[in-house]
């Protein structure tokens, strides 16, 4: 299977230095563990294949510390046949660090884009559901969504921030155990926390952008995740539960409201509950 995988893949990719053509192609492979990012991967396997989407994998320079990103480049072509010059979009995603993370936070924004999804309304308040006034007890979970989904979008302009939420809801999954056997929590253990979120993907993201997959892809890669599932993990029982001495009584709220971007972000989630 990772010979189907190869055959698509590695003709996009433009090395700039160091050839790891088998850790990108086992990375993407060990992403179809998560049944949730099927229908993700297949389309993304589409494009390459259409040659409308490149990854270039570059070095990481002393003065930039963006280890991925997402661009779409305008190209011009001439028609000459009918004198009419027409515009497309060629996709690229950058990866200066190889890895689960990086890569399915840059696909997740591509994915995005390509899906023509305006996340708005739905996204917003399905994600606000599964944060507001709510944690999980689990600590090493309740550490990465506060890394990945609060600490980290006081770089960003609030009106990134649920595009940002969308891909970093994609790298927390991508780092569960059922991809890495290492990984602190489970697939499974994310969902449940995010039932929302996942419910808008499942339900609403997912189907949106079946109808652009190539169904033979589609079919291959039924197989594809078949092969590389893991057994679901066991779990101590001291990883599920939080520690007083961990600040458990914390809660989401107060981690959002020390940053006032986020706080105003979650303003029109709490007039509709008002509502209500």
């Amino acid at each position: 299977m990772s010979d189907f995988l190869r055959k698509i893949i590695l003709p996009q990719i433009e090395f700039e230095d160091e050839i790891i053509d088998d850790r990108i192609v086992n990375l993407f492979l060990n992403l179809y563990r998560i049944e949730l990012f099927k229908d993700g991967l297949d389309l993304i396997l589409t494009k390459l294949q259409e040659k409308k989407l490149r990854f270039q994998i570059k070095n990481i320079k002393g003065w930039d510390t963006n280890i991925g990103c997402f661009l779409t480049e305008d190209q011009k072509f001439i028609d000459k046949a009918i004198g009419k010059i027409f515009h497309k979009k060629n996709l690229k995603i950058i990866l200066r660090s190889v890895n689960y993370n990086v890569l399915a936070h840059e696909m997740a924004h591509a994915l995005e884009y390509e899906s023509g999804i305006n996340l708005g309304e739905e996204f917003r308040y399905a994600i606000g559901l599964d944060m507001k006034d709510r944690q999980v007890e689990m600590i090493t979970l309740r550490s990465q969504i506060k890394r990945l989904m609060v600490d980290a979008l006081r770089a960003y302009k609030p009106n990134q921030f649920l595009s940002e939420l969308f891909a970093r809801y994609f790298e927390l999954l991508s780092i569960s155990r059922n991809v890495l056997a290492t990984g602190d929590f489970t697939t499974q253990e994310v969902m449940n926390f995010f039932a929302n979120t996942t419910n808008f993907i499942e339900k609403i993201f997912n189907q949106q952008i079946k109808n652009q997959i190539d169904p033979a892809i589609a079919e291959v890669t039924c197989d594809v995740a078949k092969q590389v599932s893991l057994v679901k993990p066991s779990q101590n029982f001291q990883e599920k539960i939080g520690s007083k001495n961990q600040n458990s009584s914390k809660t989401f709220t107060k981690l959002v409201k020390s940053n006032a971007f986020w706080y105003d972000s979650w303003k029109k989630i709490e007039q509709k509950d008002d509502k209500k």
